[in-house]
């Protein structure tokens, strides 16, 4: 074979394994792993929640001391909690609060609650509070103390009312599962004004009040069953005796309504309270006293 003929044919066999090459580069690059998708943003929690609603009650008892039971009694409420600290330390949550709450009522028959005083001029406006807070979250326990500031625009004896409130609640869930009883202790002082019986004149000031509660809920569907059950003890300061003041017990329904969340949680609440009240300690004349409730409310 001439050498011609040898480039010749190398040559041709050069020409021959391009399109091999070029598809075995081609199979090389799509087996190259694709680039990593970026990660989501994290969606942060807002650190501002809080709620606002309304109550519609058939009497108004405070602690056991009836407040208004000639007519219904309509209370706007608003609460606004702002996240100030989180972390899984002893201390794992703080949170700064502000609550506000009224009662009103059809200033027609806005008259006297029974042996508790005289209202002034009846106005539609009966009670206005005010109470910011602080809760301190440890664990399944929250301690929670507010400055309670209640205005009685109807009242001539006692015009203002302020307290100090502490209230300790364990959080059950854990333990016992949809049997959780979520039992809280209360316990408010006054510090200057009647809290309870505040038509009552020259009865002494810097009273206590204890109460024991537990409210177990069970859900099915949108329906939420709430049983509340509050024990409660007074100072022959707070009250006219000390020792016993009421014992309630009542039955809540929620209801979720199937409104978009964008716009909040919404439910609706009907319900009915039992009162056995110590009349010789929370005043009145009632025994026994059995009262109906229904709500709208909004949580964001």
């Amino acid at each position: 074979m001439t050498k011609k003929s040898v480039t010749q044919i190398c040559t041709i066999a050069a020409v021959l394994a391009l399109p091999t090459l070029s598809w075995a580069g081609s199979a090389t690059k799509s087996k190259k792993a694709p680039a990593p998708a970026p990660a989501p943003e994290k969606v942060l929690e807002s650190a501002i929640t809080g709620d606002i609603g309304l109550n519609v009650v058939t009497s108004y008892y405070y602690h056991g001391a009836i407040q208004q039971n000639h007519s219904a009694s309509f209370q706007p409420y608003a609460d606004i909690n702002f996240k100030a600290f989180e972390g899984d330390g002893f201390l794992n949550k703080a949170t700064v609060n502000f609550g506000i709450w009224n009662s009103l009522t059809n200033p027609k028959t806005s008259t006297s609650p029974s042996g508790n005083g005289n209202w002034k001029n009846p106005k539609a406006w009966v009670e206005s509070d005010f109470t910011p807070g602080v809760s301190l979250t440890f664990g399944k326990v929250t301690l929670t103390e507010s400055y309670q500031f209640m205005f009685f625009p109807n009242n001539s004896t006692t015009e203002t009312s302020e307290s100090i409130v502490s209230k300790l609640a364990f959080d059950d869930s854990d333990l016992l599962g949809a049997l959780a009883l979520h039992p809280t202790l209360t316990h408010q002082h006054e510090v200057s004004g009647k809290a309870a019986l505040v038509g009552v004149a020259n009865h002494g000031r810097h009273g206590n009040y204890w109460e024991a509660a537990v409210a177990p809920s069970v859900a099915a569907g949108p329906v939420t069953v709430t049983a509340p059950i509050t024990l409660a003890f007074g100072s022959s300061k707070y009250y006219l005796k000390d020792g016993y003041a009421y014992l309630s017990a009542g039955v809540n329904l929620g209801y979720a309504l199937p409104i978009s969340k964008q716009f909040g949680v919404w439910t609706a609440n009907l319900g009915g309270t039992y009162y056995n009240l110590n009349k010789s300690a929370v005043g009145g004349n009632a025994d026994n006293d059995v009262v109906g409730n229904v709500g709208l409310g909004v949580a964001f």
